[in-house]
């Protein structure tokens, strides 16, 4: 009986010991979400059509700031338009979100409580096939472009497009003007060959805003060890991404996200490693639309990662990082501050 008690006070005093340093790990993650710069570098979502339904997860998820998807497929004139809508609804939620140009402004949305919207355009056909466009989506606020969507366009050849013909002259015109303004360059979505030659040409930092390890799923969304390393040697980030095809080919969990995190940090360090979960709730309509291969995308309805389901649980991201034994200065960079130091050396 003496030996029977022994053994279940010595398993009460285990569960007590594990049960104090989960509550301090919990109160570790607690705390640097509280303080973090949180970036989400893809928000489809976050839109001036919807922005007003997703405050409230925005701002019990811990969001800083968002990248704003203005435009991708559409021409000029399209993006012209959304840019205007931006402008209204920024007046209109002034206490809840404001424009963000530049890391000051990021840093400035953080101390405010409110939250930062960073003008991005996921591909680049709004510039048509005229590069000093890029200048005037620059002065209309505009500070990040990607050079494709999935297809051919005119400026280079997308990830799922059948050959991959690299970057084209007016591409490589246009990386140049991004680079004299102070624009970030963003390849999710572009070919391999595209990635590669536009890392060698543009002369400051590059991102990939929203793309997982290929070495985990094997999907043309998703990046091969070799560019990952390129990517470092433009000082650059790539942003994890929640949408499940990209994680696994079965059920997709937070733990799924957490273990392409923990793969290319251990490739490439965690400073080079961001957040870009890519929530969307595309349709039928917008699945044609948008042309998608289904050989890579599902068709809709997409079901997003168990415990990553939407903007309120981005803490989940900070207590799997905490529980997996990151220092508390790679949490920070990771929930936002490398792309927030992208952002100031390459914004201002």
């Amino acid at each position: 009986m003496v030996i029977r008690r022994q053994i279940a006070d010595t398993e009460d005093d285990v569960m007590s010991g594990r049960g104090r340093a989960a509550s301090e790990q919990d109160r570790r993650a607690e705390e640097l979400h509280g303080r973090a710069i949180v970036i989400d570098a893809a928000c489809p979502l976050v839109n001036p059509r919807q922005i007003a339904a997703y405050v409230p997860a925005l701002q019990r998820g811990g969001v800083t700031c968002a990248f704003s998807t203005v435009a991708s497929i559409e021409p000029a004139r399209y993006a012209v338009g959304a840019l205007s809508a931006w402008y209204a609804r920024a007046r209109e939620f002034a206490g809840a979100i404001s424009l963000a140009s530049s890391a000051g402004e990021i840093e400035a949305a953080k101390r405010e409580g409110r939250i930062a919207i960073v003008l991005h355009f996921q591909g680049g056909a709004p510039l048509e096939y005229d590069p000093s466009l890029v200048e005037a989506f620059h002065r209309l606020g505009v500070r990040v472009i990607q050079l494709t969507y999935n297809e051919r366009n005119p400026l280079g050849d997308g990830c799922t497009e059948r050959g991959d013909a690299g970057v084209s002259k007016l591409g490589l015109a246009v990386i140049g003007e991004m680079n004299r303004l102070g624009m970030v360059l963003d390849l999710t979505h572009a070919g391999y060959r595209t990635s590669m030659e536009a890392l060698e040409a543009s002369t400051t930092p590059v991102i990939f805003s929203h793309s997982n390890a290929r070495a985990l799923r094997d999907s043309p969304r998703n990046l091969p060890d070799d560019l990952l390393r390129a990517l470092t040697r433009r000082g650059g980030v790539v942003g994890a991404c929640a949408f499940p095809a990209f994680l696994t080919t079965g059920p997709a969990t937070v733990e799924h996200l957490l273990d392409h995190i923990d793969y290319m940090s251990r490739l490439i360090g965690p400073e080079h490693i961001g957040l870009g979960m890519d929530f969307a709730a595309e349709t039928a309509e917008d699945y044609e639309y948008f042309r998608y291969d289904p050989s890579v995308y599902p068709a809709p309805p997409w079901v997003y990662p168990m415990g990553i389901e939407g903007f309120g649980d981005f803490p989940n991201i900070t207590r799997g990082l905490a529980a997996r034994g990151y220092a508390d200065r790679d949490v920070l960079g990771i929930l936002g501050g490398n792309f927030l130091r992208v952002f100031r050396e390459v914004c201002g």
